[in-house]
């Protein structure tokens, strides 16, 4: 396949919409990596297969017409689709490597639209190759240097599984497979005997291995087995000596069924009785590392395996649990900053990293570090960059060169994590500076995850609690004690303060029903210095701010001013969608005037299904009697109502 365009899962393109929307020239870097170790090892394959795709994955219009039909994509997005390619960087082991849980396999640094499309693409071909690589290095080594060749076509989950085993198997030392067109795409030796519906074809077993003789002289191994293993030995034996008269040997026997082991033995005895003794004894049927390991232990005199079904499925364990996470993120304009998962029994580790492999002085595995790139640690770096701007800067090698290297590196493996049903596990330890970083980093994430508590203040302004203000709400600045406990503990806690802020001209309408207050720029305007911090960022309600400046403004600044012009702190536009990007669990509310103001960010924020906290000791009233119908109204509608004390208990956890 060489357009990998919707090999996507529908949730990548639902991401990639909002990305595209919320988070434009967002970096992001994924580790691709298998993440339980059920095997002893790993050989990690499909590595040049993924970036090959990665170079070749587009969109057609084919493609973008049907993503338009399902009627869930904004037209800017399939606009972008339509001229996609990745152009990321990417880090990887190279091919064929053994690698061990949860070392990353292979790292993406890209866009972060692009990053995410390409993950099932990259997991489809990563899983498939390593699981069958791996399975079918477990069956040579099992053989302990015997012949293993690949059987697996028929049993394949598709043709793209059958190319993969003969493929993957042949790279890890399998002599090689049934499948002509993967001995034709990539120069593998094809090998072949006959099927018992060929002998039985015939009148006679002994007719059938002549005839088959005569055709194939110098590659005929015979099928004895389809009726009774000593007749077709015997009949075997006859064809045998046809050949030997014409200066031909036979090639060997096959057994397919049966004791293998109580079958070669009698053949091989019977073979070397009658000076056969280079004639081989090939054994099939249902075969994998466990069988054969039992028949190698017996010292069953069979010479090569044909593998069929166990290693083409691995039957055993049919997948590699490869995941793709991320890893870091970059915003425009800031740098990267680590980013790990803390699911239970599915925590990652964060940022760019590296594996570090030592060997002992005769070149064995000793063990493996797993680090930060920008890290120094003893031993042999395994990631090396092999893409760039969406390119491979290497020179892919071929299935004879991979072979080789892989054969290599297996010398240097452990012999206990050889051993079929080895349980010991190979030592990969976490750096000193990974670690910290994993703890350091978990501490923040669980501060972030945290209940997120809003405050509100509403207009704590000088003409409203100052006794000489041009509005003075009587009694209001007996609350100014509990105001600034308020946003003195919400600064210490890091709690966003919103705050608004009554805003007017000389000449505003609202002086017909109320007296002129809060001018603009006068003293009364101003909040009073018990509720103001340092640092904050005034909001008008005369401009439109994006999400993406009001996401910025929110990171920056730990109070936000909103200017209104009437009662209503919703009439400033910038309001509801501030608190739409915060999205708080809880609102904490307090300031004056209770039944105007107040009454209206609190009818604001339920109308938009906001949790209200309403800071009893901390608002001011005009009319108690209009205050306590709105707290009856209020309680019925689920406001929950606290003192100034009870919420800095409650809230005092926070971090």
């Amino acid at each position: 396949m060489s357009n990998h365009s919707l090999v996507v899962d529908l949730y990548q393109l639902t991401m990639g919409q909002v990305y595209f929307k919320y988070k434009r020239n967002t970096q992001a870097s994924f580790d691709l990596f298998i993440r339980s170790p059920r095997r002893p090892f790993y050989v990690a394959c499909g590595i040049d297969d993924a970036l090959q795709a990665l170079e070749n994955f587009k969109f057609t219009q084919a493609d973008i017409d049907y993503l338009r039909s399902l009627g869930m994509f904004d037209e800017a997005f399939l606009k972008y689709l339509e001229g996609f390619r990745f152009k990321g960087t990417v880090w990887a082991v190279s091919e064929p490597e053994i690698i061990f849980a949860p070392e990353p396999i292979l790292r993406v640094t890209a866009d972060i639209v692009e990053a995410q499309i390409v993950e099932s693409t990259l997991l489809n071909k990563i899983n498939l190759a390593t699981t069958l690589a791996t399975k079918a290095a477990r069956v040579v080594l099992s053989a302990k240097g015997k012949g293993v060749y690949d059987f697996s076509l028929r049993r394949t989950q598709g043709i793209e599984g059958a190319l993969a085993c003969a493929k993957y198997s042949y790279m890890v030392g399998v002599k090689g497979t049934s499948f002509c067109l993967a001995g034709k795409i990539y120069k593998i030796p094809v090998v072949g005997t006959m099927a018992h519906s060929y002998v039985m074809s015939f009148d006679r077993e002994v007719e059938s291995f002549l005839n088959f003789a005569k055709e194939f002289p110098t590659k005929t191994v015979l099928l004895i087995d389809t009726y009774d293993v000593k007749k077709g030995a015997l009949s075997a034996i006859r064809v045998a000596k046809f050949l030997k008269r014409r200066g031909i040997d036979l090639v060997g026997i096959r057994l397919d069924s049966g004791d293998l082991g109580r079958d070669a033995r009698y053949l091989r005895e019977l073979l070397d009785k009658e000076g056969f003794i280079d004639v081989i004894i090939f054994a099939s049927g249902n075969l994998d590392e466990y069988k054969i390991k039992k028949l190698v232990e017996e010292k069953a005199p069979i010479d090569a395996f044909g593998v069929g079904t166990n290693m083409g499925c691995s039957s055993d364990l049919p997948f590699t649990d490869v995941i793709y996470k991320l890893g870091e993120i970059k915003e425009k304009g800031s740098s990267f900053i680590p980013a790990m998962k803390l699911s239970e029994g599915k925590t990652t580790y964060p940022g760019r990293k590296q594996i570090f492999r030592e060997f002992d002085k005769e070149g064995k595995m000793i063990g493996d570090w797993l680090g930060l790139d920008n890290e120094t640690s003893k031993g042999k770096k395994l990631f090396r960059k092999v893409m760039e701007k969406g390119k491979r800067i290497y020179r892919e090698k071929n299935l004879e060169e991979k072979k080789k290297i892989f054969l290599q590196k297996l010398s240097s493996v452990p012999s206990y994590l050889k051993e079929i049903d080895s349980s010991s596990s190979y030592p990969v330890r976490i750096t000193k500076k990974l670690l910290n970083l994993t703890t350091t980093l978990t501490e923040q994430i669980k501060k972030r995850i945290e209940e997120k508590v809003v405050f509100l203040d509403i207009d704590t302004q000088v003409d409203f609690l100052d006794k000489k203000g041009a509005l003075y709400v009587p009694g209001g600045d007996k609350i100014i004690r509990n105001l600034k406990l308020l946003t003195k503990f919400a600064f210490q806690k890091n709690i966003l303060i919103l705050s608004s802020q009554d805003t007017h001209r000389k000449d505003d309408p609202e002086f017909k029903e109320f007296p002129p207050h809060c001018i603009k720029n006068t003293k009364g305007y101003k909040k009073i210095k018990d509720t103001l911090l340092k640092k904050y960022k005034i909001i008008s309600f005369r401009k439109i701010y994006s999400p993406q400046e009001l996401r910025k403004i929110k990171d920056c600044y730990p109070q936000i001013i909103l200017e209104k012009n009437i009662l209503n702190l919703f009439s400033n536009p910038n309001t509801l969608n501030l608190l739409e990007i915060m999205f708080p669990e809880k609102v904490v509310v307090y300031g004056v005037v209770t039944e105007y103001c107040v009454k209206e960010a609190v009818e604001g924020l339920l109308k938009n299904d906001f949790k209200v906290i309403l800071v009893e000791d901390a608002i001011k009233e005009i009319s108690k009697k209009e205050k306590d119908k709105l707290f009856s109204i209020w309680k019925k509608r689920g406001v929950e109502f606290t003192t100034t004390k009870k919420i800095l208990k409650e809230l005092g956890d926070i971090k």
